[in-house]
């Protein structure tokens, strides 16, 4: 039988897989078998600092050892672990902290009158033992939450999304069956352990199938080339625009990155011929395509190899055990194809709702779906199609415009690497289409060029009457674009 909770799962790894390599930072290695020890020193220290069950546990670290002790250390402790996003100022930090009403802050910094914890002191291997089956996170039961993850607060206050024991384990049978993680396997883990792929995908799904996260600080493309060479990476996640870095960096270098198995992306348009491109370097490299979100814990939809290539258009069928339904305005969810409305989920991988917010819960979680906020459609086959955030949906003359097509068509132009599409005001049509270009290198197109390129494919009320070039687009740590700097900068 499966473990259903965090501590049943590292009980269940340590006994499997306790010789294996689980944890690699820098010069540090560390087995599963160590990995839990030492977490469950930690837990031990947590309980003589006063952590109950049920507490709230705050890490603002970046990604490494301490970071991933430190969480399966609060888990022990059948604490709830408070994931804080390290790019926050102060006064998210402070709101972050007392929404959840953190008992502790597990940290390498000074925040001045917050209960901090030296993370150095906490997980500092002096020789303690103490046994894991003896600690209180064993009681803890799959609905009970295991750690709080902040949306990015982009349309209010961040808002704490409460993934559950038996959240992140469904998912992690998910990374086992459709992304391969098993032992022997190695994810590097470059996107912050504060955003739902990381955290859930990689670090808590690949560990719980026996596999090795190798932890890089932040995404840097020499840093991640060297890793994934000298570490033989086998699976890395993030948009296409990391992977095109990636190969670059690997050319100049003459880096080896045959062990690269499967590249996932997180639904960012691609132009049609990077398949190709990412071939000619590495030909059994399989890239993938995935749609998730924090309220749906990661992973909703996922497509790979040959049926990715053939709907590229898509981010793939929904995933075994979880459905997908279209809500049109005032409708509920239901089973409609080839109609655009917004993307529901239902099923085990949606979260229990935010933190203290009944009122945002009873907003976003209705009837047992989740509203996701993301428009799209489901064609007669299932796969999915996401159009845009409603947010982000540009109304031009009363006219739906998605960004992700126009967006989608414009990255087929040979001399664009990256594009992004947002609506501004329009004194006449209320909103008109801005396209932000990043040029290939050694590339310079015109307004006119990539104008004609998109009156052929797209109607002309969503054909861009505005365009301004970049070197790079703004990104949060995972990646994603920050649409709403592109339209601040004018």
């Amino acid at each position: 039988m499966s473990p259903t909770t965090l501590p049943a799962m590292l009980l269940a790894v340590a006994e499997r897989h306790g010789p294996s390599e689980a944890l690699v930072d820098g010069e540090l290695r560390l087995s599963h078998g160590e990995m839990v020890r030492r977490a469950a020193v930690v837990s031990t220290r947590l309980r003589e600092l006063g952590v109950e069950p049920g507490d709230r546990v705050a890490i603002l670290l970046p990604n490494g050892w301490q970071y991933a002790v430190g969480y399966f250390g609060v888990q022990l402790a059948g604490a709830i672990a408070v994931l804080v996003n390290t790019r926050f100022t102060r006064p998210e930090i402070d709101h972050v902290l007392g929404d959840s009403e953190a008992k502790l802050v597990l940290t390498d910094r000074d925040l001045p009158g917050a209960p901090t914890i030296d993370a150095a002191v906490l997980t500092a291997d002096t020789g303690e033992t103490a046994d894991p089956a003896a600690q209180p996170g064993r009681q803890r039961e799959p609905g009970d939450v295991a750690h709080l993850l902040y949306t990015s607060g982009t349309t209010g206050r961040p808002k704490g999304a409460m993934q559950t024991h038996a959240n992140l384990m469904f998912n992690a049978g998910t990374v086992r069956d459709r992304l391969g993680a098993a032992p022997g396997e190695r994810t590097l883990v470059a996107a912050p352990m504060f955003h739902a792929t990381a955290i859930v995908s990689q670090f808590v799904g690949f560990l719980a199938n026996g596999a090795c996260c190798v932890f890089a600080p932040a995404f840097k493309a020499e840093t991640v080339v060297a890793l994934i060479a000298a570490e033989r990476i086998t699976f890395f996640a993030g948009v296409a625009a990391m992977l095109r870095l990636i190969l670059l960096k690997a050319d100049d270098a003459g880096a080896d990155l045959s062990s690269l198995r499967l590249f996932v992306m997180g639904g960012s348009p691609v132009p049609e011929s990077f398949p190709a491109q990412v071939a000619e370097q590495l030909p059994d490299l399989v890239l993938g395509n995935v749609w998730g979100l924090t309220e749906a814990t990661s992973i909703v939809t996922y497509t790979a190899g040959a049926e990715y290539k053939s709907h590229a258009w898509s981010v793939g069928p929904v995933v075994d055990g979880v459905e997908v339904a279209i809500a049109l305005p005032g409708e509920p969810p239901r089973d409609l194809r080839d109609t655009v409305g917004e993307l529901c989920v239902r099923g085990p991988v949606v979260v229990a709702g935010y933190w203290g917010n009944a009122q945002a819960t009873a907003e976003t979680f209705v009837d047992g779906w989740l509203h996701t906020g993301d428009v799209g459609s489901i064609d007669a086959d299932g796969f999915v199609r996401v159009l845009d955030r409603l947010k982000d949906m540009i109304i031009r003359g009363g006219e739906n415009i998605y960004s992700l097509e126009v967006e989608s068509a414009l990255a087929q132009h040979p001399d664009v690497a990256e594009v992004a599409v947002i609506g501004v005001p329009d004194p006449i049509f209320d909103e008109r289409v801005r396209a932000v270009v990043v040029p290939r290198p050694g590339h310079t197109p015109s307004e006119e060029s990539l104008r004609e390129h998109a009156a052929k494919l797209l109607a002309d009320y969503k054909v861009p009457v505005e365009w301004r070039f970049v070197t790079e687009l703004p990104r949060n740590p995972s990646g994603k674009v920050l649409k709403r700097e592109l339209a601040d900068a004018g």
